[in-house]
């Protein structure tokens, strides 16, 4: 069997899919990609059994043939050939690829031993646009912790409202919160989607796509007209993000955001970039300070604040991480009388919120 195709038109989705496979995996099939060439078009499949990918391509057969692959070796080959078109020919256990004076030889495995690999139908489902998921999961991806002991909190939560889409990110330390508009969207069970699968998700979709996410009990798929990208979810108890909120936060600042970044910056060059700074607000003026055993560092700036002096400690990374993801010119922050989370918003960003919680020392 022999296929003639553009070398880019199955470089393309091979890319997409290939980081789904299994590098080191006590499975060898997970390494490839299963390639399913039709009658209607080309199916590409990828797995690691809690995340797979589909890809279509448009390369039409008159025989319906399947092949297993390498999928890193497959995608090394097509980076290499030169653009234009490619011959692709299948026999009993092996993969010829030709272009002009160039041959390669790939040796093949049963497509029987790849695991199925299957599109969602989902109970709950609804349409979004890329851009708009993308900005959502940038909001919150920093805050999802890394420490696998408290594994709920290593995926980020997804709920739906009516007509609107809910999703967080918490380490149990920060917690950042983004709700947006979808139209036609209705209320479903918040699930937790694994952060690897996030990744995937940011890596494969694009801004311009329009994305159908389809809910199972134990499964979220999300689709373009090119790829779906299916995952599995994180059983489990996430946290109740509205308690977390605090709502008695009166002493309220308001702070350009580009002096408060380049002031973090600066106080933070002598420090780890995970130590704590001191921030203290009072009347017209923003103190922030670090001490290392290479030395201490201070910056003043001005602010909004009308409430009474308030000292605190953060760790820095947090609060820079806040600072850079919030939107417009201002920051607010919202400070408890006592002891307690901070909240950390926009001035005009009301859909997107951040809680610090202070280091005590």
């Amino acid at each position: 069997m022999n296929i003639l195709i553009d070398k880019n038109t199955i470089l393309v989705p091979v890319s997409k899919v290939v980081s789904i496979t299994e590098k080191r995996s006590l499975m060898p099939i997970l390494s490839n990609i299963l390639l399913e060439f039709g009658r209607e078009g080309t199916t590409i499949f990828s797995t690691d059994l809690e995340v797979s990918a589909i890809a279509y391509v448009d390369c039409k057969v008159e025989k319906e043939r399947k092949i297993v692959v390498h999928g890193r070796k497959f995608l090394e080959v097509l980076r290499e050939l030169e653009n234009g078109e490619i011959s692709l020919s299948l026999d009993d256990n092996v993969l010829t690829i030709k272009q002009k004076k160039t041959e390669i030889v790939l040796s093949l495995q049963d497509p029987e031993e790849f695991p199925e690999t299957k599109e969602l139908k989902g109970k709950e489902e609804f349409i979004i646009d890329g851009k708009t998921l993308l900005d959502m999961i940038e909001k919150v991806g920093f805050a999802i912790s890394t420490d696998e002991t408290r594994y709920i909190l290593t995926g980020m939560y997804i709920q739906g409202l009516e007509g609107e889409l809910v999703v967080v990110g918490t380490d149990g330390f920060r917690m950042a919160l983004c709700q947006r508009k979808i139209k036609g969207i209705k209320g479903f069970k918040g699930i937790t989607i694994p952060k690897r699968s996030i990744t995937e998700v940011e890596r494969i979709i694009e801004e311009e796509d329009e994305v159908k996410i389809s809910i199972e009990e134990k499964y979220i798929q999300f689709g373009t007209e090119k790829i779906k990208i299916i995952t599995r979810i994180i059983e489990g108890n996430f946290p109740d993000y509205e308690n977390v909120l605090p709502s008695g936060n009166s002493n309220t600042l308001k702070i350009d955001k580009e002096s408060f970044h380049r002031g973090l910056k600066r106080v933070s060059s002598i420090i780890g970039r995970s130590e704590p700074v001191k921030i203290t607000f009072d009347g017209t003026n923003m103190e922030i300070d670090a001490e290392s055993d290479i030395g201490r560092a201070k910056e003043i700036l001005e602010i909004e604040y009308e409430g009474e002096r308030i000292g605190m400690s953060f760790n820095v990374r947090f609060v820079f991480d806040v600072v850079t993801h919030i939107a417009g010119e201002k920051v607010i922050m919202m400070a408890p009388v006592t002891y307690g989370a901070v909240l950390f918003k926009g001035e005009q960003e009301e859909d997107y919120k951040n809680i610090v919680m202070p280091i005590r020392i």
